[in-house]
């Protein structure tokens, strides 16, 4: 069975990676988990005085909960058509791709489904700066979706 990771972070592009994602995952019958890559906030000397670690604490788990519903959303229409998918949302001190490309190299995926940009912004105004990296590092295939 084919293996796709379907990489989202909730910007407009997700929804494109999801229709081409869909697509590709009906026509071979393939297995998909979709993964969101969130960074998690640390501690900084510079505003220890204004956080607790509670509050360091609150804004990860809101963070997660967030990376939740944003693969559960992806989710959803591989579910509607009785496919196989799984969700992972990833807080880590890793850069995203990195993160993604870790996940697919452990996880022997065949294909990563990705969005040429997502939610940080039009510094890379052709190819998003995620998009890019993963497609360079040499994990695994790599679709770009537009």
């Amino acid at each position: 069975m084919q293996r796709i990771l379907l990489a989202v972070d909730g910007s407009e592009y997700t929804d494109k990676v999801v229709e081409k994602g869909l697509v590709l995952a009906e026509g071979v019958n393939a297995e998909v988990t979709v993964v969101t890559v969130v960074g998690e906030y640390v501690f900084s000397p510079r505003v220890s005085l204004q956080f607790s670690d509670d509050n360091w604490d609150r804004i990860n788990k809101h963070l997660k909960e967030e990376a939740e519903e944003i693969v559960e959303k992806a989710a959803k229409p591989f579910k509607d058509k009785g496919l196989t998918v799984k969700t992972k949302a990833v807080i880590s001190h890793q850069a995203p791709a990195d993160a993604i490309c870790e996940l697919a190299r452990e996880g022997d995926f065949d294909l990563i489904v990705i969005g040429s940009r997502g939610l940080r912004g039009v510094k890379e105004l052709f190819l998003g700066s995620v998009s890019n990296k993963v497609a360079h590092m040499g994990c695994t295939s790599v679709l770009i979706v537009k």
